[in-house]
Formats: C-alpha cells, sequence, structure tokens
C-alpha cells in the first residue's frame, strides 16, 4: 500500500502534462500564423512602396524630393526610416516564424514496447519525458515570442513612419505646389 501513495496523482499529473505540450504546440501554432501573416504584409507593404517609387514618373519624383530646403531631406530621411523598419520587422519576423523542433508527446515507437504494461507504469514511466518536453518546448517558445513581439512593435513603427512621411509628402504637395 505504501508502494501505492506516490501514484495518487498519477493520472491527473500525466494528463496535465499532456495538456501543457498540447498548449504549447498552440502556443507555437498561433505564432506561426500570426508572423506568416506579419510577413506576407509586410512583403506587400514594401512592394507597394516599391512599385509607387518605379512607377512614378521620374521628373514628378525628383520634384517630390527636392522641394526648396530642408524639407526634401526630411522626406528622404522619412523614406529611409520606412524602408529600414519594414527589413527590421521583416528579419524579427522570420526570426519568430523559422521552424523549430517541438516535443508533442512521447514517441509512439517507444510506447510500442509498453503495450503489454499497465497504464499506471507506463504513465510512471514516461512522465519524466513529458516534464522533458515541457522544458524543452518553453525554451524554444521564449525566442519565438521574443521575437514575434519585437516584430510587433517594428511593424506599429513602420506603420507609423509610413503616416508620417504620408503626411509629409501631403505638406510638401500643399506648400510648394
Amino acid at each position: 500500500m505504501a508502494d501505492e501513495q506516490p501514484l495518487l496523482g498519477l493520472h491527473f499529473v500525466f494528463t496535465e502534462a499532456q495538456r501543457k505540450l498540447q498548449e504549447q504546440m498552440g502556443t507555437a501554432d498561433s505564432l506561426d500564423v500570426k508572423m506568416g501573416v506579419l510577413v506576407g504584409f509586410l512583403g506587400a507593404l514594401l512592394a507597394g512602396m516599391l512599385v509607387a517609387l518605379l512607377a512614378a514618373e521620374p521628373g514628378k519624383v525628383h520634384a517630390l524630393l527636392n522641394p526648396p530646403g530642408w524639407f526634401g531631406w526630411i522626406i528622404v530621411g522619412l523614406l529611409a526610416l520606412d524602408g529600414v523598419l519594414i527589413l527590421v520587422a521583416l528579419i524579427t519576423s522570420f526570426g519568430a516564424y523559422r521552424p523549430r523542433k517541438f516535443k508533442s508527446g512521447i514517441p509512439f515507437g517507444t510506447l510500442y514496447e509498453w503495450t503489454n504494461e499497465a497504464p499506471k507504469d507506463t504513465k510512471y514511466a514516461f512522465l519524466p519525458t513529458l516534464a522533458e518536453g515541457i522544458k524543452l518546448n518553453e525554451a524554444l517558445l521564449r525566442p519565438k515570442q521574443r521575437s514575434a513581439q519585437k516584430a510587433a512593435w517594428f511593424t506599429l513603427g513602420a506603420l507609423l513612419a509610413l503616416l508620417l512621411t504620408a503626411v509629409a509628402i501631403v505638406i510638401r504637395l500643399k506648400l510648394y505646389s
């Protein structure tokens, strides 16, 4: 009976460990979806900027970027800032999006050998494997989450810089046209 005491909570602990692994996999999948959308958005934003610059008549772009005085330098600086922020957001998005090998449970090949054992013995034997998987996944999720957070902030910065650039262009067109 004394041998049974440590196993009283085994089913609960084993089930919670499996739930935690599934939660971690869900977090990783969710981050991948978000970063995939963000990469697509940033790519479209960058492509839109390049198309706008390449499709514009050279004389109009030159006139826009060369108003009298310092205003042209502000617009050029804002356009450069836009490009840099988008590029950094893309790089950090890829850092979060890049594949990692998460542990999702117990390898089936290992379980196969335990088919004739009692379920409680099997759970007890594989509980350390689940705990190790949870620990490994936590270590893999942390940098993924940090990169995703940085990507989101850089994207916000890029959008604000683009808004500021648009305002500067409108002011330039109103003041110097």
